[in-house]
């Protein structure tokens, strides 16, 4: 009798493990898409206002939003099948990503979206909403302290650098920088070579939103009027934000 009744659970068991179909909510699901997309469209929105990584922002930040509603859609599916659950794990351990992650801020953000999609696919709702406004309150009070301290202790991480290079025959260097002073908010020595034909300066700086034309007129107009003079500008924060 006990035989007969182990033998029993025991097939039972087999069978909810291997033939068990999922019992999804297809309202709580379309729910659960509806947040992580509009909650990645406020991390993406976050990402490009407040990140300081050198790679093109917008670009990187298109994945967060197919990234959240696949992270979601997965959770949704293993959640209520352990086969599911160990079949992900087996087919995980066998992927392997070969794009490099250049900034560990980036890696962080995806940290950041996979997370989200997992609670909204565990239909934690409240606490996927309040995570991500609170992180993101964080990182938007971060970047305001950040740039009110950069504006008297200038780093490399959160100015922009122009190089400025002259030969011989070019104007002093006195009068290039009284001119570009005017377009920008602070110009400052960064370093500076000279050699025996060729004098090359790199100077910190930063545009108003509103002068960001005439700057780069200014830039303009020097190289026609003077052949042997040459600019370039490097921008880690970007001068148009």
């Amino acid at each position: 009798m006990e035989k007969g009744l182990f033998d029993s659970n025991l097939k039972s068991l087999e069978s909810f493990i291997l033939n068990s179909a999922p019992d999804i909510s297809y309202s709580n699901f379309v729910v659960a898409i509806l947040f992580s997309t509009f909650l990645a469209l406020v991390i993406k929105f976050t990402f490009v206002k407040v990140a300081r990584t050198l790679n093109d922002r917008e670009y990187f930040s298109d994945i967060f939003i197919p990234l959240a509603i696949i992270t979601t859609l997965v959770i949704t599916v293993i959640k209520f099948s352990l086969a599911l659950s160990l079949g992900l794990v087996g087919a995980l351990s066998i992927v392997r990503f070969r794009a490099a992650i250049k900034e560990p801020e980036e890696l962080v953000y995806l940290f950041f979206i996979i997370g989200i999609g997992l609670a909204n696919g565990a239909n934690q709702f409240l606490v996927a909403t309040i995570c991500t406004f609170f992180i993101v309150l964080i990182l938007f009070i971060k970047k305001y302290f950040d740039n009110k301290n950069n504006q008297d202790n200038l780093s490399d991480g959160s100015v922009n650098v122009i190089q400025i290079e002259l030969s011989e025959k070019s104007p002093n260097i006195e009068k290039v920088i009284n001119i570009i002073k005017t377009k920008t908010i602070y110009l400052k020595l960064k370093s500076f070579r000279v050699e025996k034909d060729i004098s090359q300066y790199v100077f910190w700086f930063d545009v108003d939103k509103k002068n960001t034309n005439d700057f780069i007129k200014t830039i303009e107009n020097f190289k026609k009027t003077e052949n042997n003079i040459s600019f370039n500008v490097y921008s880690r924060t970007g001068i148009y934000e």
